[in-house]
């Protein structure tokens, strides 16, 4: 999950690797810091959180990451398991047009399952912001899901 805030913010799975990297050496170093105040996870999604964004600030302008490309569909036997693929793929395509704070943070509401608190804390961010963020992502991703999917995507909502 380290890595997938930090490629959600960065949109580059080598900075994102190197983000992830020093976000450990940092959890590391702090470790005695940690004063169990959150949960173990929650603290270590603040580091690569900030980390990521500290890398996103630092970037020079125009930055094109390695990773712009859409990912590619692989062949699958089995019409569900490409069906569960397509869905995956089509989610991941959305989910990097949204911006990258919003996108860090649909992910860590509904991939690592984080409460609204435990992002408040990772992220920094005041929770009426938090909610804000997320209410405006589910309908950007509805929007960007429904254009990607046409009439497919009634019949998937």
């Amino acid at each position: 999950m380290v890595y997938t805030v930090s490629v959600r913010v960065l949109r580059d799975a080598h900075d994102a690797e190197e983000c992830a990297q020093d976000t450990f050496v940092k959890a590391y170093q702090n470790l005695g810091g940690f004063a169990g105040g959150s949960k173990f996870s929650t603290w270590l999604y603040s580091i690569a959180y900030r980390t990521a964004i500290s890398r996103l600030r630092s970037r020079p302008e125009g930055h094109v990451g390695l990773d712009d490309a859409p990912p590619t569909l692989t062949a699958a036997a089995d019409e569900t398991a490409l069906e569960t693929h397509d869905r995956r793929t089509a989610l991941a395509i959305a989910l990097g047009q949204l911006p990258g704070e919003d996108a860090a943070v649909v992910t860590l509401y509904y991939l690592a399952e984080q409460s609204i608190d435990e992002i408040v804390t990772a992220t920094g961010l005041s929770a009426s912001n938090v909610k804000v963020k997320l209410h405006r992502s589910r309908k950007r991703l509805f929007e960007l899901l429904k254009h990607q999917l046409k009439e497919e995507a009634w019949t998937l909502l």
